[in-house]
């Protein structure tokens, strides 16, 4: 019996147009009559959550790529990144003159064009860009636009070393993953589009959050089920009872999956919802 149910954003929960699909609203509000635990499990940051999902009813949060976990009334869960690592990370995009950003509890420091990167339309435009796209030809386009500031401010003078900060984003082709994983042996790496790579403390992913909220809430991980599309959802997918991959997700994520569903833009959510019989 499911008792939790976890949801990407990005290409899940939202579909091509950066809008939740009535069947999608539809399907939750049937798993909370049925006191099914609904909560978001995504790559965001808390800053960008509400202007995502508005008023769509969730009881838990798995933020940062499990770095940041909480409920309405609780904080559940926070694993941030060290001083020094935050330090050799800012030195680094200065050096090699990199766009990045640095996610607190409430605030997002760091590059203006990585910034926009994180709204609604930037993700909508990851959609619309050939398959051969790298990240340094978006880098040209976003110049292009006149979205890249000709003098970014420096990493190493920002606020990051006052406060928590759980996620770097760096705009970043998957051709440089072997070396960075070779500079930050104590970081994890992971990407929801082959454009940027999500940075968090080494040992960190959704599922780690995940099992925090389960923990919260006594339920077991063979009770929950989570919709995922992209890498970033490989362990989540991999390791909840039941794994559900979004029709429009990569070919890697639909291999790993228990159950691969029809598309965000084709009720994909509540397609799987009503074939598995867990709403009524």
């Amino acid at each position: 019996m499911i008792k939790a149910a976890f949801f990407d954003i990005d290409g899940t929960l939202l579909n091509s147009n950066g809008e939740i699909l009535e069947s999608t609203k539809r399907g939750i509000e049937k798993l909370h009559q049925q006191d099914v635990i609904c909560c978001i499990a995504s790559g965001r940051g808390p800053k960008s959550i509400n202007s995502l999902i508005g008023k769509l009813p969730m009881d838990a949060y798995v933020l940062y790529n499990g770095q940041i976990v909480f409920s309405h009334d609780a904080g559940i869960y926070e694993h941030y990144f060290e001083k020094e690592t935050l330090e050799r990370l800012a030195k680094f995009g200065d050096e090699e003159n990199k766009q990045m950003i640095f996610g607190g509890r409430k605030e997002f420091f760091g590059s203006q064009s990585m910034q926009f990167g994180q709204r609604k339309l930037i993700k909508q435009i990851y959609h619309l860009l050939p398959s051969k796209f790298s990240a340094r030809d978006l880098e040209k386009l976003l110049k292009k636009w006149q979205i890249l500031p000709k003098k970014e401010n420096k990493f190493i003078s920002l606020p990051i070393f006052d406060e928590p900060i759980y996620q770097c984003v760096l705009l970043s082709p998957e051709s440089e993953q072997n070396r960075l994983e070779e500079l930050f042996p104590e970081c994890q790496f992971t990407r929801s589009n082959p454009y940027s790579v999500d940075i968090i403390p080494k040992g960190g992913s959704k599922m780690v959050g995940i099992e925090k909220v389960l923990e919260h809430y006594g339920i077991d991980s063979h009770e929950a089920i989570a919709f995922g599309d992209s890498w970033n959802d490989t362990e989540m997918l991999s390791e909840i009872g039941l794994g559900v991959a979004m029709g429009n997700g990569n070919d890697d994520i639909k291999e790993l999956a228990d159950f691969v569903t029809k598309s965000n833009d084709d009720d994909g959510i509540y397609h799987a919802l009503v074939h598995h019989k867990i709403i009524r």
